[in-house]
């Protein structure tokens, strides 16, 4: 239904959907997108985020990850298993990414989470995904998408926003945030996808099933990647163009002089 309004009025702009995302992120600092996944996509990465966390759990050692808040946080996974590039190149998910950061993006990080029964997780405390960043940019330099493996609820620990806090400098008083904040309802195979700057955090689960997730954030070249994708796949997928610059093979930092020029010969 069209609305009315009076006065000399300027609108947003609506052609589809990705602007109606891309509105809601601008403004409220996160959007919701349903059914990205299917079920056997969705039976795939439950079992696949479970086994690559095992083996790092074993290659680092159970006690160690505790001891430095790193339990329940699967790392990287697409180092261990290429599914996970499916999943980080949903075009619905990289259309809205282009809108903000433009065509020259890379994936910065991406983890799995599994939030287990009645265990409190590290993610537990409030952040932004660019920590300790007090600041706020009229255009976001990283935006994240986090892929909803199992069912976000309250009962589950899903993930818990304060609205409009990309916009803020600071943290708000605890008094603000409980007031505000929200958990984000959501169906396994939605997306939620935020602006990298807005204060969230993981919820407790009182459930009686593990909650998973898969985090991503896209950012501009000129941000370190959290991990070198370059490095750590030796090269993989670097003859695919769009891959190539994706995992940052295309904006790694030259050696020195020499390599900057032999780099922008090739680009000539």
């Amino acid at each position: 239904m069209k609305e009315s309004y009076y006065g000399r009025l300027k609108q947003v702009d609506y052609n589809s959907k990705v602007d109606l995302y891309v509105e809601e992120i601008k403004n409220n600092g996160f959007t919701i997108i349903e059914g990205l996944l299917d079920e056997d996509e969705l039976l795939q990465y439950r079992k696949k985020i479970d086994a690559i966390y095992k083996i790092q759990e074993t290659e680092f050692g159970k006690d160690r990850l505790h001891s430095i808040q790193e339990t329940n946080v699967c790392r990287m996974p697409l180092k261990y298993d290429d599914y996970f590039i499916n999943i980080a190149t949903k075009d619905t998910v990289l259309n809205i990414v282009e809108k903000f950061l433009g065509r020259y993006f890379i994936l910065n990080l991406q983890n799995a989470i599994i939030n287990t029964p009645k265990e409190e997780h590290h993610q537990s405390a409030w952040h932004r995904d660019l920590p300790y960043q007090n600041f706020v940019i009229s255009n976001p330099i990283a935006i994240n998408a986090l892929f909803c493996i199992d069912d976000f609820s309250a009962k589950t620990g899903g993930t818990l926003v304060v609205p409009y806090t990309h916009k803020m400098e600071v943290l708000p008083s605890d008094e603000y945030i409980q007031k505000n904040s929200l958990t984000v309802h959501a169906k396994a195979g939605s997306v939620v996808i935020f602006d990298s700057m807005l204060f969230h955090k993981a919820g407790y689960n009182t459930s009686d099933i593990i909650r998973r997730a898969v985090n991503h954030i896209y950012s501009v070249p000129i941000m370190k990647q959290f991990y070198d994708f370059p490095k750590a796949l030796e090269g993989k997928f670097s003859d695919n163009v769009f891959l190539g610059q994706l995992l940052g093979y295309t904006s790694q930092t030259p050696l020195d002089d020499k390599q900057w020029r032999e780099n922008r010969a090739k680009n000539i």
